[in-house]
């Protein structure tokens, strides 16, 4: 996940020890580790996706700011979600998001793990790896994107209870398609929804979460139904 250049706003954290990375996910597979075997075959074998129907899902879901992603989560909570029909909820996730991404540049830093399409130049779906290198995606480990759909995934199912099980699905499959986009490995995947679950721990305990998420449940009720004839 790149980061945004748009000024972020403060966490539920800012002030406050943030998630220790280091301790909670361990380093990646080593080199010949039964994971790394299921990493490399994971990605060997999505070659044979490329251009199918979840590749292109991927290519929808480059950014997690896109009007695309925004979209397709809208669809999964029932609700259309934008800063004019739902600002304290986009609020919300936005201010959650923050407070991931401290602790995901210490451990993308810290093990400057390779992007699995440098390890052969392969095909990917992401523009910016074309070079084959991965710099301009930055470091592999965790997941950025399987982060933040996860943690939104279980912030929105907060706020809309009624459709969790949908919400979970996107949030789920944000990662999934990362995998299928050849730009992550399954490890890198699997640690980023666990940095996600330990954030959404933290700050479902701060009270001005849960008071943001009360006026977020309210909105969300009220709010619009989105357009979701295309999907």
């Amino acid at each position: 996940m790149a980061p945004s250049a748009t000024p972020l706003p403060r966490g539920y954290l800012a002030g406050k020890p943030p998630v220790d990375i280091l301790k909670l996910l361990p380093p990646p597979p080593a080199t010949g580790s039964a994971q790394d075997i299921a990493d490399r075959t994971a990605y060997a074998a999505s070659a044979r996706g490329i251009g199918n129907p979840e590749w292109q899902a991927a290519i929808e879901q480059l950014s997690p700011t896109s009007p695309a992603f925004i979209a397709a989560l809208s669809c999964a909570a029932g609700a259309r979600l934008s800063p004019q029909t739902t600002p304290a909820t986009m609020a919300m996730v936005s201010r959650a998001g923050v407070d991931m991404i401290g602790p995901m540049t210490v451990a993308k830093d810290k093990y400057a793990r390779p992007r699995p399409f440098t390890t052969d130049k392969g095909q990917a779906c992401d523009p910016v790896s074309q070079d084959g290198i991965g710099a301009k995606l930055g470091f592999s480990y965790p997941s950025g994107h399987a982060g933040i759909g996860w943690l939104w995934a279980l912030i929105l199912s907060d706020a809309a209870p009624g459709r969790a099980d949908s919400i979970r699905a996107f949030g789920q499959a944000t990662g999934d398609l990362r995998v299928a986009c050849r730009v992550h490995w399954l490890s890198d995947i699997a640690n980023g929804r666990i940095l996600a679950t330990s954030v959404y721990q933290r700050i479902a305990a701060e009270p001005e979460f849960q008071a943001d998420l009360a006026r977020a449940r309210a909105e969300m009720a009220k709010a619009p139904a989105p357009d979701c004839t295309g999907k």
